[in-house]
């Protein structure tokens, strides 16, 4: 029987149908996680149910997936800034009011719907805190490795040793692929009145979501003593992560729920929503005297292999210079009332992380930003690196890094101040140091 012209019309656009979705199969690697994800809403995305969708694979830190580190070679957009400062009359005018973002400070940024959320109903926040004291061989890399997975998305904070609410809380936060003993070259140098905290984290989540975790911890380590101090103490990727939990209890909107990527379009990312988890609330004023240490924090991002930390899936590096989550914790307002950076001397490395390892010409840009010129460049590691220290005091209680240059803003200078507001000390980046002060 011979089919009517509508329904042979049917039929081949049927097998065409077909064989485009076959084309496209066979095409399936051509394109990047991202193109896929493109132009998906924030209800496409939900939350795995189970761990062993989230298992800590490739994207907890390769640093080297070809393809992803500058998404199929597409430019990031410029950056245009300006720092002015009226020389003597300055007097920190942004140094101190607004924690640390200059009320003249201007991105060039891509256009993005900077989405809020709202929280979950639940009881109460999300349990970090486990007063069981850890042991030594919970601390160790391969102990943490063979719980990643299990945590799925999990923190969790412990003390060392039996609880003594008389004592100072220090949290400890170590890198990326490490366990909490790598930093005991630090924690060796804690005062005696120290009552030490580890924090376990899975480094296969968006460190905008460890930050939040941290941030329950430190109120509700916070209320395991009588005093208002919390020390916070991070190394590396760790250091990032505190800097987050700093701006979490400042602003539970420190990150929109839908962040725009160096690519120009917009990427759903999971802090704060993972299921059922619930913020800590805010400190009250007085209540909250948090102090942060800093150990080589990569706060302007890795240039030339950037560390893909994402959501379970690979995509362009949050920690690329640049990336939305740099310019983040490079200008958000935080809630610290002392906030130190300490770099490690690097022999021959070529990626720059503090600005006294910057060439003159980079450094003149700062000091153009200073008189008041709005400078446009692609420069990230290098504003990154200015808004990482230019609030920072060059002695306790005194002028920060960025009152201090003034009008005699010079690469020589800024080369000089640098090392007192963020001293340079003996080491390696996977060494945590063990001269730091406290």
């Amino acid at each position: 029987m011979r089919a009517s012209p509508s329904r042979a019309l049917f039929l081949a656009m049927l097998m065409l149908s077909v064989s485009v979705a076959a084309c496209l199969a066979q095409d399936d690697g051509s394109g990047s996680t991202e193109e896929r994800l493109q132009g998906r809403s924030l209800d496409d995305e939900e939350e795995p149910e189970v761990c062993g969708e989230c298992d800590g694979g490739a994207d907890a830190g390769d640093a080297g997936d070809a393809g992803d580190a500058g998404d199929a070679g597409c430019e990031p957009a410029d950056l245009e800034f300006t720092d002015p400062t009226t020389c003597a009359l300055d007097a920190g005018v942004d140094a101190g009011t607004d924690g640390g973002l200059a009320a003249d400070f201007t991105w060039a940024e891509a256009s993005a719907v900077q989405a809020s959320f709202e929280f979950a109903a639940a009881s109460g926040p999300t349990p970090v805190l486990n007063p069981t004291p850890t042991t030594a061989g919970e601390r160790t890399n391969a102990a943490e490795t063979a719980r990643m997975s299990e945590r799925c998305g999990l923190c969790e904070v412990r003390p060392r040793t039996t609880l003594n609410p008389n004592k100072v809380p220090y949290i400890s936060v170590h890198g990326i692929k490490d366990g909490p003993d790598v930093m005991n070259p630090a924690i060796n140098h804690f005062p005696s009145n120290a009552q030490v905290y580890d924090f376990f984290y899975p480094d296969n989540r968006h460190p905008m979501e460890t930050s939040d975790c941290l941030r329950n911890a430190i109120m509700q380590v916070l209320r395991q003593h009588t005093g208002k101090t919390v020390q916070v103490v991070g190394h590396s990727l760790g250091a990032v992560i505190a800097n987050g939990a700093d701006h979490s209890l400042a602003d539970s909107e420190w990150m929109p729920t839908e962040v725009p990527m160096n690519c120009g379009w917009n990427k759903k990312v999971r802090g704060r929503h993972r299921k059922d988890f619930v913020l800590e609330p805010p400190p009250a004023p007085g209540q909250l005297d948090l102090r942060m240490t800093l150990i080589d924090p990569i706060f302007q991002g890795f240039v030339d292999a950037p560390l893909l930390v994402s959501d379970c899936a690979p995509g362009p590096g949050d920690l690329t210079s640049g990336s939305a989550l740099m310019q983040t914790l490079n200008t958000r307002r935080t809630v610290s009332s002392q906030r130190r950076v300490f770099y490690a001397d690097l022999a021959g490395e070529t990626t720059a992380r503090d600005l006294t390892e910057f060439p003159a010409g980079d450094l003149e840009l700062i000091c153009k930003g200073l008189r008041g010129e709005t400078v446009s460049t692609r420069k990230f590691g290098l504003i990154h690196a200015w808004n990482g220290v230019k609030d920072l005091p060059l002695v306790p209680g005194g002028q920060t890094l960025k009152e201090a240059l003034g009008c005699g803003c010079s690469a020589a200078r800024i080369r000089a101040l640098a090392t007192q507001a963020a001293p340079r000390l003996p080491g390696n980046h996977t060494t945590v140091i063990g001269s730091v002060p406290f």
